[in-house]
């Protein structure tokens, strides 16, 4: 089976969820989606979002994932807004790491082909991405949120 080889990083202050643990679950994804290779993580602020979303997309201000295609073996990477994250987790009701996670996860199936141009494709993202989380979830329990000052 591939191997999926993952970089996170975090910009400064940024408080994410366990690295290790986010790593996991994006090789834990790769690997149920037949898909290896290597991709970085980018845990970042709003305001470093907003600059690559207007840059690459040409759309001002912050949004929550983006994904950007590399070439084989280089899956691509991701960044994910922490600041929009933590707003978005507090409408969903539940914790900031896990909806890092979610949105890490959500880059990465990006990645991998999926997209979410359309309502059907959307639909089908979205059901997969909530499996595979849950999933690893069942599979893997454990916190998405380290007590402060860890």
């Amino acid at each position: 089976m591939a191997e999926l080889i993952i970089e996170i990083q975090a910009s400064p202050g940024v408080r994410m969820p366990p690295a290790d643990r986010l790593q996991a679950l994006l090789e834990f994804a790769a690997e149920q989606e037949g898909a290896g290779g290597e991709v970085s993580v980018w845990i970042c602020r709003d305001g470093e979002i907003a600059e690559l979303h207007e840059r690459y997309q040409g759309i001002p201000g912050p949004t929550d994932v983006l994904s950007f295609p590399g070439e084989p073996p280089y899956l691509g990477d991701i960044a994910v807004s922490a600041d929009t994250a933590a707003a978005q987790a507090a409408e969903v009701g539940h914790s900031p790491g896990r909806e890092i996670a979610y949105l890490a996860l959500h880059g990465l199936l990006h990645l991998l082909g999926y997209d979410d141009l359309d309502e059907t494709s959307r639909a089908r993202m979205l059901a997969r991405q909530d499996e595979l989380l849950e999933a690893f979830e069942r599979e893997y329990p454990g916190e998405w949120d380290e007590p402060a000052g860890r």
